[in-house]
């Protein structure tokens, strides 16, 4: 009967409690599975931010992502190592857009599930990019923000397109504060 360690690898950005809770529970579980005649054991580490070779080996068996949503260059690694390494993700790179917002409220309405109303603006600002000025001038349509305040009802909520947390959240009690918020 042979021993096989599986190595889970935790994709961190400035998660402090989760993680620690994590690794003390799998210590604390000191897991030895019967698999197949063997025994499985598992591991668990942060993954490191750091230059990486395509043809590098990855040491873990699974990457649990918490920071790829937004950090690129560990997007990148962890892409890498899911077509290069076989390594299986949770919160896997190509599954981004279904994680916003906007397509999880979209897919809980086709369930059936009672979501408030909910509209999507475009940004007040935009990072600058070769084409976004004529992309801007061509399709970019004007809108009356109090209109749709009004057709939303107060107080309202609004929050960013991307990112959790509560970061960004401004509860909107009325029109000049939807302004406020949206300026």
């Amino acid at each position: 009967m042979a021993l096989h360690t599986r190595h889970i690898g935790l994709s961190l950005g400035a998660d402090i409690c989760w993680p620690i809770c994590f690794e003390q529970i799998l210590r604390r579980l000191d897991l030895a599975i019967p698999w197949q005649g063997d025994t499985l054991r598992f591991e668990v580490s942060r993954v490191t931010i750091e230059p990486f070779d395509l043809r590098q080996p990855v040491r873990y068996d699974l990457v649990i992502d918490r920071l790829t949503h937004w950090y690129y260059t560990s997007r990148e690694w962890i892409k890498k190592a899911v077509v290069l390494n076989d390594t299986y993700v949770f919160n896997n790179p190509w599954s981004i857009q279904a994680n916003e917002k906007h397509t999880t409220y979209c897919a809980m309405m086709r369930l059936g599930l009672r979501v408030p109303d909910t509209w999507m603006l475009p940004p007040k600002s935009y990072d600058q990019a070769a084409d976004l000025q004529a992309t801007l001038t061509r399709y970019a349509r004007f809108f009356d923000l109090g209109e749709i305040g009004a057709r939303l009802g107060y107080p309202l909520f609004m929050k960013p397109y991307d990112g959790g947390g509560w970061v960004g959240v401004s509860k909107i009690d009325d029109e000049a504060a939807l302004r406020a918020a949206y300026e």
